[in-house]
């Protein structure tokens, strides 16, 4: 494949900036940001002994807080279940590569729902009348399992339809689940250590009790 086309076949499946688009990111970043935020202070009022607790039990924790939100099919969840927020403040008082190696762990696991709506309500559905459904479906056809590693590498919502058209076509779940892996951890690495550097950066302008909790 020519590369202009390649580009141009990535376009359409990179979804359109618009108002209401932009409006829901501004809205998921406020809630995330007001997660963090009330996280941090729970932790400066939390005893040693608590703080110790979330050292040991916080990956759980983020296991728990990127599944969920990927269990959800189309509906951003993440709105609801925001796991970045968490992700950061685990990372901050344990390991950011844990965190991310648990983060892409919980995410990929959370797409089986995606896959088996597309094994088996391909016709109940009727998924051909959906936009998005019909690029990933090209996209799979065209690139197999490259498909599933690069969308699960970007920050797209169309992933969703990625893992219903990878159920759809009946692949391997065992495959799809490996490839998406191979995707997420890295783009969970990158998240992971940049959310935690501004966090880092963003404590030292703070008054000193907010940044309490995390020294030492």
């Amino acid at each position: 494949m020519k590369a202009d086309e390649f580009i141009a076949e990535l376009q359409e499946a990179v979804p359109r900036i618009t108002p209401k688009r932009v409006r829901a990111l501004l809205l998921l970043i406020a809630l995330s940001v007001a997660f963090l935020a009330l996280l941090v202070v729970l932790l400066h009022v939390m005893p040693q002994v608590q703080l110790a607790e979330l050292k040991r039990y916080g990956y759980f924790g983020v296991f728990l807080g990127n599944l969920l939100p990927s269990l959800s099919v189309v509906v951003p969840a993440h709105v609801f279940v925001p796991g970045l927020a968490f992700n950061v403040v685990v990372a901050k008082v344990g390991s950011p590569f844990w965190v991310a190696v648990v983060a892409a762990l919980g995410s990929t696991l959370g797409e089986v729902t995606a896959y088996y709506l597309g094994y088996g309500g391909q016709r109940l559905f009727k998924l051909e009348r959906f936009e998005r459904y019909k690029t990933a479906e090209r996209w799979m056809k065209r690139h197999g399992w490259l498909a599933v590693v690069g969308f699960a590498f970007l920050p797209l919502f169309i992933f969703d339809f990625v893992g219903i058209a990878a159920g759809a076509l009946r692949l391997s779940l065992t495959k799809f689940l490996i490839f998406t892996y191979i995707g997420r951890l890295p783009r969970a690495i990158i998240e992971v250590y940049f959310y935690t550097w501004i966090f880092n950066n963003l404590l030292s302008y703070l008054p000193h009790w907010v940044g309490s909790p995390f020294s030492g």
